[in-house]
């Protein structure tokens, strides 16, 4: 459940940063050595990584709280 979150997360943030990230593009397309503006594989590597971060912040978390027995936790509270 606390994964799924992370990943649902993380996906609205590529849903609002791809298109935000070409737009900049253009504007820094002179900064750029080597690589087109809106490079489908530059932005491929680069959401590949932010998936990738997202999901190894989040599996610590997520296995911490799978390990917590239910009745514990909620007793606890």
């Amino acid at each position: 459940m606390i994964l799924r979150e992370v990943c649902v997360l993380a996906a609205i943030g590529l849903t609002i940063g791809v298109p935000t990230a070409l737009a900049a593009s253009r504007l820094t397309q002179s900064f750029l050595f080597e690589i087109k503006a809106g490079d489908p594989r530059a932005l491929a590597v680069a959401m590949g990584i932010l998936l990738s971060a997202a999901v190894v912040a989040g599996y610590g978390p997520a296995r911490r709280a799978s390990r917590v027995d239910p009745m514990i936790a909620l007793r606890h509270e």
